[in-house]
């Protein structure tokens, strides 16, 4: 089980990979995303980490974006909407008070202050364990979505949305091994070939009018 964490100071970091350690969670520090308001790069990130939940500090203020956790875990789920994100702040009223993040997922950072074995300690695990469970079980249901889709284009009967969307849940389930990796040629737009090959044909017509 691979859960982020994404913090502007990661103080806490070396005990929570130590606590969550005992409990099979293996933490990713996502130290090296520039802008983490570039939230297409944070997903990317996200996704080819293969990260199954995120732990978002409150205050990143010291970051160079400057900005808050809440922010971020809305951006987030407007592209990974089944993707679970977890407030940690010390100061839990303000993080729960803003609603932006549902109550259940603000956590008291000091947290990572308590025994491993401590019943909040395992309460919080337990919260962990059932997002990354819910996220999993989402995934399946989102393969057979895909799947749809893949007949659709097989048949060549498939919209420009649905395209785009087939491209979308490819990118994510492959990362998540919920279906084999194929060739980029195999899940590139469609559309996007017509126009090359409109272009293509568009050159090779001028081309045939300079000769003439």
């Amino acid at each position: 089980m691979r859960i982020g964490y994404l913090d502007d100071e990661y103080d806490i970091l070396k005990s929570a990979i130590r606590s969550l350690k005992k409990y099979d969670i293996e933490i990713v520090a996502l130290k090296n995303i520039d802008d983490v308001t570039n939230i297409t790069m944070l997903t990317d990130a996200i996704i080819s980490d293969s990260l199954e939940c995120l732990l978002v500090d409150y205050d990143l203020m010291k970051l160079e974006s400057k900005v808050y956790g809440t922010q971020i875990i809305k951006d987030i789920n407007e592209i990974l909407p089944d993707f679970t994100c977890f407030l940690l702040t010390n100061f839990t009223e303000q993080g729960i008070n803003e609603k932006i993040v549902q109550k259940v997922f603000v956590q008291d950072k000091a947290i990572f202050a308590e025994e491993d074995d401590s019943q909040e300690f395992c309460n919080f695990v337990n919260k962990i364990k059932n997002s990354v469970e819910c996220f999993r079980k989402r995934l399946e249901v989102t393969k057979l979505e895909y799947e749809k889709l893949v007949e659709k284009k097989k048949e060549r009967q498939i919209s420009a949305s649905e395209e785009d969307k087939f491209i979308y849940l490819y990118k994510v389930l492959s990362s998540y091994d919920y279906v084999d990796k194929m060739p980029d040629i195999l899940v590139k737009n469609s559309t996007q070939d017509t126009l090359e090959d409109m272009l293509a044909t568009l050159k090779e017509f001028k081309q045939c009018l300079r000769k003439e």
